[in-house]
């Protein structure tokens, strides 16, 4: 194995010479037992109350963990339940018993509901709050917690499965007051969790440490694991010398990384999909969003970008029982798009910022693509490259204009694809970052949830995909295949489709000789 460099090699080495010193110059190779995972993008902070951020919740995958989770399949996986009773108003979770906090204080349904009542109460900051409010919770024992349903959703399972509801310490947090517990410090060093493994360390902009949880529930093979946020390119050359294990690579660089050794690439469909979120607060013309997709060649993106890894996508919805045919499919068209844009009364040469969080190769080149296609039908774009905090500010004070970004778990149930639809759903509250809404899209998708006949909910999303479609919410692009790149001492990996539950079997990793 190639030697390692930098920061990382350095805190490695401590792990088997007991040095304490992440910044010791003498370190000069790797330890056999930590495993080196590459981030996407850089890593705020980890509080299953924020609006969900990808590499936030691939860590939070590790150190916390959820009643339940979507598997590498797109079903659901037991966590901390270890099953679950679904009925029309009501689900009820039978807790795993004789479980133990990362600190060996006692696991309960007491922690479980004091989350749950923290993520649906809106005064706490909660992300979660819109998706919860129409519902209340019980624990009646210890190893029982049941959500009460005010209305009938055959799909709540899919919107608190992981990565979302991770379980909080009540012991930890219970004391904080409500209002002012978004600002914990427990988020920025959550010390204590349910999960694989125990946060040690955030490095900015360099490593989150990780060390094996001495109180899992089962053992952990692999006892440190350290997380770099690096770019696509640096992580392929990085999986290449063997300083990374496991990597999301892009498309690109495929041919590259199957010609290493002992390298194993699986692919997957993604969930979710890659899009431009339009700021509707102050366009809320739907000539205007067509436009946009008829302005850009999605066929030659993939082919270019993707090498044909993805496909075009035409709805919010992902899920393929609630996708009708005959969905428009938005063809290329710059003549079409001019003439959308001078209807909606278009100001040409106006000028539009595209937002970004770069780092990927495939999105840093589709905010390219996007920038030459708008502005050949008239509208000008400036590219503005963010990081995560500064993309996030722009969502809640409504500052942005054009917003590229990825990712979501779609594909298990459409109610999922909702929550990014509602007028109730307005960011921070909900995933809605453009401000969409329509009033009669959301009694279509609460229709088709209070409903339990499959046949019946499957026509009622139909009709609401058919009006998603119209509307153009966000500037759909393409859903791509997510490649992951396992080097030759990860055992065990199962990949997932959506790199924010990347890392969801974590527990029965394990690393070769």
């Amino acid at each position: 194995m190639n030697r390692m460099s930098g920061a990382l090699a350095v805190v490695l080495l401590g792990l088997t010479t007991g040095c304490s010193d992440p910044t010791n110059p003498q370190a000069q190779s790797r330890s056999p037992q930590a495993l080196s995972l590459h981030l996407y993008q850089k890593p705020k902070r980890f509080s299953p109350l924020d609006p969900p951020s990808g590499p936030d919740q691939q860590i939070m995958t590790l150190i916390f963990d959820n009643l339940l989770t979507i598997d590498d399949s797109y079903a659901y996986s037991p966590r901390l339940a270890a099953r679950w009773q679904v009925a029309e108003d009501r689900i009820t979770f039978h807790l795993r018993q004789g479980l133990k906090w990362s600190d060996g204080k006692p696991f309960s349904s007491k922690d479980v509901l004091f989350t749950y009542e923290l993520l649906a109460d809106a005064t706490s900051g909660s992300a979660m709050a819109g998706k919860l409010a129409a519902a209340t919770f019980e624990a009646p024992d210890d190893h029982t917690f049941v959500i009460n349903l005010t209305r009938p959703n055959a799909g709540f399972l899919g919107l608190i499965a992981g990565p979302y509801a991770f379980i909080l310490p009540e012991h930890v947090l219970g004391r904080e007051p409500v209002d002012k517990i978004a600002n914990s410090a427990f988020f920025t060093h959550p010390t204590v969790g349910m999960g694989p493994y125990t946060f040690v360390r955030h490095k900015t902009d360099q490593y989150v440490e990780l060390a094996a949880n001495p109180h899992y529930r089962k053992p952990i093979a692999i006892p440190a694991i350290f997380l770099k946020p690096i770019g696509s390119d640096a992580a392929t050359a990085q999986l290449g010398t063997g300083e990374l294990d496991l990597v999301q690579v892009s498309p690109t660089d495929l041919r590259t990384v199957e010609a290493f050794e002992g390298v194993t690439v699986t692919a997957k469909p993604s969930p979710g999909f890659v899009r431009l979120a339009i700021n509707q607060s102050g366009r809320s013309d739907p000539r205007v969003r067509r436009a946009i997709l008829h302005a850009i060649d999605r066929k030659a993106l993939i082919a270019n970008i993707l090498a044909g890894r993805g496909r075009v996508q035409n709805s919010s919805f992902v899920t393929p029982w609630a996708l009708p045919g005959g969905l428009d499919e938005y063809a290329y068209d710059p003549a079409k798009a001019k003439t959308l844009l001078t209807e909606a009364g278009w100001t040409a040469g106006e000028t539009m910022t595209l937002s970004w969080i770069p780092g990927q190769r495939d999105r840093d080149a589709a905010a390219t693509v996007v920038q030459a296609a708008l502005s050949a039908v008239g509208m000008t774009v400036e590219l503005k490259p963010v990081q995560a905090a500064e993309l996030l500010q722009s969502y809640d004070r409504r500052t942005f204009d054009l917003a590229l970004f990825g990712g979501g778990g779609y594909a298990v149930d459409p109610s999922s694809s909702a929550a990014i639809l509602s007028c109730a759903a307005f960011y921070p509250k909900g995933g809605n970052v453009g401000d969409f809404c329509d009033p009669s899209l959301d009694a279509l998708t609460a229709q088709a949830d209070a409903r339990t006949d499959q046949d019946r909910r499957a026509e009622l999303y139909q009709q609401a995909a058919i009006k998603d479609n119209a509307q153009v919410p966000y500037a759909w692009l393409y859903n791509p295949d997510i490649l992951w790149a396992a080097g030759p001492r990860l055992r065990g990996f199962k990949a997932s489709g959506d790199p924010a539950t990347g890392f969801w079997n974590a527990d029965e990793w394990s690393l070769a000789g």
